[in-house]
Parts: C-alpha cells; structure tokens; sequence
C-alpha cells in the first residue's frame, strides 16, 4: 500500500514549514505505514495520551518539538499527568522526577494544547461532532466517541 500525501502535507514532510512539522510528518507517516494506510485524514481535534512522565525519551520528544516551534494546529486536550497539580505537598516521589514532570507538562502547554489533565475528553464542552474525525489516544475516550458521540477516532498512539 503506498501512502498518498496532500500537495500541503509533503511540504511539511520535506520541512517546508519547519523541523516541528518535518519531524511530526515523519513520525506520522511511519505510523500510516504501519497501519497500512493509503491516505492521511483531516482531524478537528487530538486527545494527547503521552503526559505521564515515564522517562527522559517522553521529555526530550517534546523538548524537541516545542525548541523546534511546534504548535498544535487543531484544538488539543491533554490526558493526566504525572502529578497531583491540586496537592502537590501530597507527593511522595522523587523530587527530580517531579521537576522532569511538570517539565513535561509545561512543553505540551508551551506548544499550544489545552491542559484539562482528563483522560475523559468526551466529559469537556467541546465535543467532535457526529461523524468528524478526531485524533485521540486514550481507550475509554476512543470508545466514547466511536460509539455514544459518533465521531471517529482509531487508537492513536503517543
């Protein structure tokens, strides 16, 4: 199967519109490769899955990204992070890796993605319509909108 990209999406492949988009096209279209896609799909909107600090690959991705420019292009929730924002005197972890955590969190921001830290996106005012493609990676999310909203979403990964 060979994927097929819009005239718009192969400049941002070749890094037309910068190393972000470049990198996130490479990742994207590897991923449709994968999934043995022939084409890419226009979304309304992601669910981000990846807060969860689950090491320095998880920072220095979105370090990348956000040094790079990015910023997201569609409006964009974020799941739970690593860290009780309404109770941190509660943690008791590694300081460190509380610091890398909210580190984590803030580069998400910083490009753009609204914080709501909820891994039901379906719960927040602004839903994917019936029928609109959304991009989200959170399975209980993807169900919901699959089957009560009608919107279409495969399982995304991070």
């Amino acid at each position: 199967v060979t994927l097929s990209l819009s005239e718009r999406d192969t400049e941002r492949l070749v890094g037309n519109e910068g190393p972000a988009l470049a990198l996130a096209m490479r990742v994207v279209t590897r991923v449709a490769d994968a999934m043995e896609a022939n084409r890419l799909l226009d979304v309304v909107g992601a669910h981000i899955d990846s807060c969860l600090f689950t090491g320095m690959a998880a920072l220095d991705f979105a370090d990348r990204l956000a040094d790079d420019g990015a910023r997201v292009s569609v409006p964009t929730t974020l799941n739970v992070s690593s860290l009780d924002l309404l109770h941190p005197e509660l943690s008791l972890g590694d300081p460190e890796e509380r610091r890398l955590a909210l580190r984590l969190m803030e580069r998400f921001e910083e490009m753009g993605c609204r914080p709501t830290w909820t891994c039901a996106p379906y719960q927040l005012e602004e839903r994917p319509a019936f029928g609109e493609h959304v991009a989200w990676a959170e399975s209980n999310a993807i169900v919901f909108a699959n089957s009560v909203l009608g919107a279409r979403t495969h399982r995304y990964g991070d």
